[in-house]
């Protein structure tokens, strides 16, 4: 199944099943303009007079990533965790236990 793509200028808004606040929007979609998408975030409220109507917020589809942040890069030699040596330990039991055990390549059919 391919993906579906809004036409320029056009979107569409969904009622949003996952609300849980009243911060959360009532319904959500997608919208193109000048070939970029955006998401638009949509609540219905009412004025003061009792009138209904829609506020609207688009955001960037993409999300955003901070120009100084940079990848997480060691220093120095590392030191594994406690669950690593733990998981070297017992995986070394466990090849020891299996080593006289023929491996696939061994079975001469």
């Amino acid at each position: 199944m391919t993906e579906f793509k809004h036409k320029e200028l056009e979107g569409s808004l969904f009622l949003n099943n996952f609300k849980e606040r009243d911060q959360h929007p009532d319904y959500t979609g997608k919208l193109v303009v000048e070939g970029k998408t955006y998401q638009i975030a949509c609540w219905k409220n009412q004025t003061k007079s009792g009138s209904d109507y829609f506020k609207l917020k688009l955001s960037d589809d993409e999300p955003q990533r901070r120009q100084d942040s940079q990848s997480y890069k060691s220093v120095g030699k590392s030191i594994p965790s406690k669950h690593m040596r733990e998981y070297e330990k017992a995986k070394k039991q466990v090849d020891e236990t299996f080593s006289d055990i023929p491996k696939d390549e061994d079975i001469p059919f």
